[in-house]
């Protein structure tokens, strides 16, 4: 049975958390839109958000390292820290008028590091300060304010300081920031890592065990199996968000502060995703799969052959919701079967995998859409995943038949 009440320390992660989310989503509506007034060249615009990604390819086993070796709560708050000094100096050299393409792309590339190592030792303090028992609750609102953050408030907040001044948005993303680090400063967790080895020394412990997270996914059938699938559902989804300001101004007609408040409006499926995921969080895999690769693929198909405003509200509240669902049950599941000691490793691993597929989706749909149309890689993906969903679910099925009594 589920313990009622949830430690305080808790509270304050999900304080940062929701105020580092605000200022992710606040960014998301704004690095688009600030690379769309610069270039309409589908592909340099999925550039930046392929740029943003690609540091877990180089640095996410790195990260996970550390944040299997150091103190977890000092990283993040750090972090925290320079991301937003980083934003901040964006923000000058935007008021300066000194802003070519490439310095777009290089900026999204030095934050995605940043992100790459704050993400690593985030994902680790939810297990470190609450019960086996308490993991899909707590999950549930931390992607809550996830979805609040990045897709309900934050874009449309992003959209609309956009639309004021270019610069706005990426100083309230450095302001947020800010704040998350003094709530992460000075965080008790219950669990400290652990080293791996007694006989463990100073030059091999950055080395010893860096690909542990590999094997450790790969030996037990059901993390196997949800993180292929993970990855599959990230492709695709980075596919047609990459493409989601393309549409909405050329299609839909809308403005920057449109932009902001179509992501927003769709993020209310999510929030109620994570709350069904909340008071449900024993569900199958398999079922969880079919409903996530049913909805997501019958509402891309949907925006491919109907682009209107209002088909668009529905398929972003859908697919929010549908991921809300699956994220939550996927986290809880790797957490729940995850040794304290391993929790950077095996995040970091599964996290380079999909964000791995995340960025050749990203490409795929940029180059797809700048040889046919972005209507038509819209419903392109929606057949695809469509195509692929009863595959996902017999895998998931058969992993769960395995009987996993660790997880």
């Amino acid at each position: 049975m589920t313990t009622a009440t949830l430690p305080r320390p808790y509270y304050r992660v999900l304080g940062a958390s929701s105020l580092s989310n605000l200022a992710d989503g606040i960014r998301m509506a704004a690095f688009p839109l600030l690379a769309a007034s610069l270039t309409d060249d589908a592909r340099l615009i999925a550039l930046v958000f392929a740029a943003g990604e690609a540091p877990w390819i180089v640095f996410g086993l790195w990260a996970g390292n550390v944040a299997d070796r150091l103190d977890r709560q000092r990283l993040t708050a750090q972090v925290s820290a320079a991301r937003a000094l980083l934003l901040f100096a964006l923000a000058g050299l935007i008021l300066a008028g000194a802003v070519p393409f490439w310095l777009v792309v290089s900026v999204a590339f030095i934050l995605g590091i940043a992100e790459v190592f704050a993400d690593s030792a985030a994902g680790t303090l939810v297990p470190s300060i609450v019960e086996p028992d308490q993991l899909e609750r707590a999950n549930s609102r931390m992607v809550a304010a996830q979805i609040a953050g990045n897709e309900l408030v934050g874009p449309a907040a992003g959209g609309i300081l956009f639309a004021a001044g270019a610069a706005l948005p990426f100083l309230t993303n450095g302001t947020l920031l800010t704040m998350a680090f003094f709530l992460l400063a000075g965080l008790h967790l219950t669990a400290q890592t652990q080293p791996d080895a007694e006989t463990e020394t100073e030059d091999d412990r950055w080395q010893t065990g860096l690909f542990d997270g590999f094997p450790f996914i790969s030996n037990r059938p059901l993390l196997r199996t949800i993180t292929a699938v993970s990855a599959i559902l990230a492709a695709v989804d980075a596919a047609w968000f990459a493409l989601l300001v393309l549409f909405v101004q050329a299609q839909l007609g809308f403005g920057a502060g449109g932009f902001g408040l179509a992501l927003a409006v769709g993020a209310v499926g999510g929030l109620a995703g994570a709350a069904i995921a909340d008071h449900h969080p024993n569900q199958p895999m398999s079922a969880v799969t079919a409903v996530v690769f049913g909805s997501s693929a019958g509402s891309l198909i949907l925006l491919g052959a109907v682009p209107t405003p209002a088909a668009t509200f529905v398929v972003l509240a859908v697919t929010s919701g549908a991921f809300a669902v699956w994220n939550v049950h996927v986290v809880a599941t790797r957490q729940r079967a995850t040794p304290h000691h391993l929790l950077g490793r095996v995040g970091a691993a599964f996290r380079t995998v999909v964000i791995a597929a995340s960025i050749m989706g990203a490409i795929g749909g940029g180059v797809l859409a700048d040889l046919t149309s972005v209507r038509t890689a819209l419903a392109g993906y929606g057949v695809l995943l469509l195509a692929v969903a009863p595959l996902a679910v017999v895998a998931v099925r058969r992993a769960e038949k395995v009987g996993e009594t660790d997880l």
